[in-house]
């Protein structure tokens, strides 16, 4: 594995940080795909839209959690599988997933794209 794989894992893990490590390592002109038909699901452009406009499609959150099992790296491509556990409004959610990142030449993800084991389950929970 060379010395760039070992940094494009690292700055995979770093987006489940949930601090400003993630932050760091979000691209100004990210674009992320969210699948499904929720009120979340769609395409955000633009550090502003993935830091404030999904997290605001997604609230109210009492709990949202990620474990991370495995991430495979194939030059600035990175595939993380995923646990997600959350609750709101009441309702939760528990599925396996993984998300797949583009990392640019500065060390940050500019494209991310979700996947869920149950993207119904998950339509359902945003949808409440």
């Amino acid at each position: 594995m060379t010395e760039q794989d070992k940094r494009n894992i690292e700055t995979a893990r770093c987006m489940y940080s949930s601090d400003e490590a993630e932050r760091a390592n979000i691209a100004p002109n990210i674009v992320w795909h969210v699948p499904g038909h929720n009120p979340v699901s769609g395409d955000y452009h633009g550090f502003e839209e993935y830091t404030k406009l999904m997290p605001s499609r997604m609230a109210p959150l009492t709990s949202w959690e990620f474990d991370v099992h495995d991430v495979m790296v194939n030059g600035n491509y990175i595939v993380a599988t995923i646990g997600l556990r959350g609750e709101r409004k009441g309702r939760k959610v528990d599925l396996r997933g993984a998300h797949i990142m583009r990392i640019n030449e500065q060390g940050q993800v500019v494209e991310g794209w979700g996947f869920t084991s149950d993207q119904d389950a998950l339509d359902d929970f945003f949808s409440a």
